[in-house]
Formats: C-alpha cells, sequence, structure tokens
C-alpha cells in the first residue's frame, strides 16, 4: 500500500509534455483504445488511426501522446478535412480521441494536449478545428482550451427503435422484457407500414446498393452542395477515403430518377453484446429531392426489422431532412453538441444559415 502511495505521489509531481506519435506507436495506441473505449463498435484499433490519420486523402493527421516511460496515459488526435463554406474550400480539421488513462486523470494532460494540438493544427494551414465531445469532456474544451459550441448549429441524435429488449430487461426481468419488446416491435412494424400508405412514395425513384461511387458523383455533388453554407466535402475523393477505404465495413445506397442521381444514403451495421444497431452515417439529396429519402430509408428499416436491429443517426434539427425522418417514425433524443476553437474564422461561421452535418462528418462510426 505505501509502494502505491508512493508511486501515486510520483505520478502527480511530474511534469508532463506533449510528443507526436511515431508508426511504431500506432499498435501501442490501438491497445490503449481496446483498454479504455467503452462506446459503439471496436473503436481505435491500428488500421483505423493507419486510415484516417497516416493515409488521409488531404493530408497527414496528427497524433499528440503524453507518455509516462513507455506507457502511453493520454491521447489526442487531428483528422485532416475540407470544409465547403459558402461555396469556397476551407482546410478543416476534427479534434478528438482525447482519452487520458485513469491512472493519470487530474493532471493537466488533457488541457495540454488539445492546445498542443491545435497549435500544431494551426502549422498545417488548418483554419477550422471542430469537435464533437462527448458530455464529460466538453466542459474542458470550454474552459481550459477556447472551444465553444457552434452557434445556430443544433444537431439532433434521432433513433426508430425496433427492438427494446436491452433497455426493458435492464430495468426487468428477461421474460417481461422479452415480451414488451415482442410488443413494442410488432407496434413498430404496423405503424412503419401504416405510414407508408399515406406516404407517397415517388415510384420513378429506384433504390440500388452499391460498392463503388459512379462515375457521375461529382455532377450531382456540385449541386447538391450549392443549398448550404456549412457542410463538409462530400466529392468522390472524400467518399472513397471516408467510406469504402474505411477498415469498418459501410454499405452505399443510391437513388437515382429518370438515371439521374438525385440522393445517397450511408449506412452501416454494428453488433454490439447488448444490442443490434444500424447508423445511418451519411445521407444527401438535390435540392427540392429530400422527400426521395423515403424509399432509402424503407430499405433500411426492412433491413432492421429483419435483423432486429435500431436505427440511429444525426441530423440538423432545421435541416427539411429533420421533417423526413421525423415522418418515417425516428424520435429525436439527445442533443449532439458541435464544437470549434474560437478563432476569427470561427466567427464567421457563426453567420450561416443553412447547415448540413452527420455522422459521417465525425469520427464517432
Amino acid at each position: 500500500m505505501n509502494e502505491e502511495k508512493s508511486n501515486n505521489r510520483n505520478i502527480k509531481n511530474k511534469k508532463w509534455s506533449s510528443i507526436p506519435y511515431e508508426i511504431d506507436d500506432l499498435a501501442a495506441i490501438g491497445l490503449f483504445f481496446k483498454e479504455l473505449y467503452s462506446g459503439v463498435g471496436d473503436y481505435g484499433n491500428m488500421g483505423f488511426f493507419n486510415w484516417k490519420i497516416v493515409d488521409n486523402y488531404i493530408q497527414p493527421g496528427i497524433i499528440n501522446l503524453i507518455k509516462d516511460g513507455n506507457r502511453i496515459a493520454s491521447t489526442t488526435s487531428v483528422t485532416p478535412k475540407l470544409l465547403v463554406y459558402k461555396n469556397e474550400f476551407v482546410n478543416a480539421a476534427e479534434i478528438g480521441d482525447t482519452y487520458t488513462h485513469p491512472d493519470y486523470w487530474r493532471q493537466g494532460m488533457f488541457s495540454l494536449l488539445i492546445n498542443q494540438t491545435r497549435k500544431d493544427a494551426e502549422k498545417k494551414d488548418i483554419n477550422f478545428v471542430y469537435g464533437t465531445p462527448n458530455k464529460l469532456s466538453l466542459p474542458g474544451y470550454q474552459k481550459k482550451a477556447n472551444f465553444d459550441l457552434i452557434q445556430n448549429l443544433h444537431v439532433r441524435s434521432l433513433v426508430f427503435s425496433v427492438d427494446i429488449r436491452p433497455h426493458v430487461q435492464k430495468r426487468s426481468h428477461w421474460i417481461p422484457g422479452s415480451i414488451i419488446s415482442s410488443i413494442v416491435s410488432i407496434f413498430s412494424f404496423l405503424y412503419f407500414k401504416i405510414k407508408n400508405i399515406f406516404l407517397l412514395l415517388d415510384k420513378t425513384i429506384i433504390v440500388e446498393e452499391i460498392n463503388k461511387i459512379p462515375q457521375d458523383w461529382n455532377d450531382f455533388w456540385n449541386h447538391a452542395k450549392e443549398d448550404y453554407d456549412f457542410i463538409i466535402n462530400r466529392n468522390i475523393e472524400a467518399m472513397v477515403w471516408r467510406y469504402l477505404d474505411n477498415p469498418s465495413k459501410y454499405k452505399l445506397i443510391t437513388l437515382r430518377k429518370n438515371k439521374v442521381l438525385i440522393g445517397y444514403l450511408v449506412f452501416r451495421n454494428i453488433y454490439d453484446e447488448d444490442e443490434k444497431r444500424i447508423i445511418i452515417a451519411d445521407y444527401l439529396t438535390l435540392p427540392k429531392e429530400e422527400k426521395a429519402l423515403y424509399k432509402g430509408i424503407n430499405h433500411i428499416i426492412n433491413s432492421a426489422f429483419r435483423i432486429g436491429a435500431n436505427v440511429g443517426l444525426w441530423c440538423v434539427e432545421n435541416s427539411p431532412y429533420f421533417k423526413v425522418f421525423k415522418k418515417k417514425g425516428f424520435l429525436a433524443r439527445g442533443n449532439v453538441p458541435v464544437i470549434c476553437f474560437q478563432n476569427e474564422f470561427a466567427e464567421q461561421v457563426k453567420n450561416c444559415t443553412s447547415w448540413h452535418f452527420t455522422v459521417g462528418d465525425s469520427d464517432n462510426i
């Protein structure tokens, strides 16, 4: 016991410093996240960081570490992105992976890494650094690193429930939990089918799952982005990197009318120990074609009923897509905080009036 107290005192008395990662650190970083990460899916493995940092399609990203000897104590990363701001490209990046091992909490590592990593990003001519922190880390960003919530960007988490058994069984015995879940699932399926009767689905829209980005993608993208003051790049190169090169498996759906690409959705199946989930990572349509998503959503929800999976997504609250998802039976749950470093460009971003932001614009999934 005395030895343990002595080790704790030694940790508290150390002066920590931020160091950039080396390629040989990736395996150790993967083990660090395997030990600490408790969120959705198998996050933080070596292949994941190799994809988003080393092989980033814009420029190599940043991982900064604090080590205690050879042991990783804390991490932060910056993933380069391209922001389309009022039809102009801006070098941007997402800051995240701000994890500290519990043995090293309250040592100032969080603020040290966030501030240093943001400065390193600025040296790479990155003008806009944003993030989607959880409730625990949000106050640290605001109080210690000059980040704050992006005004007028209100992102909500939405869920279509198919299987509520895991949530019910946490509060009751597994038998009544299974019975209640089955009843709710039946009513959810009937509600979904009845809603489809009253929603006028355009029969000329063709839904197709694809495994490569079509040649007419950039024509679609150049038209689709015109409606937004703020949208992360979704051209061919960006989509290939984000979803097809990603070590996690995504499915892409295209929506075509008279052979013209008018929209798409991207989703991923996740099988956790307690729950099956389908996450709609991304979606976009041409202006005035938002209702085309109805048919793509049908494709995904039918799959969800087959495998007993709940469906989740993020959507900007004042977006026309928000009404589309609500009409399909999605329920709004929590708010998703989106923050950025407060600099001169952040002041300009406050003036945006039309936003598009999905789970795919973060590294959460």
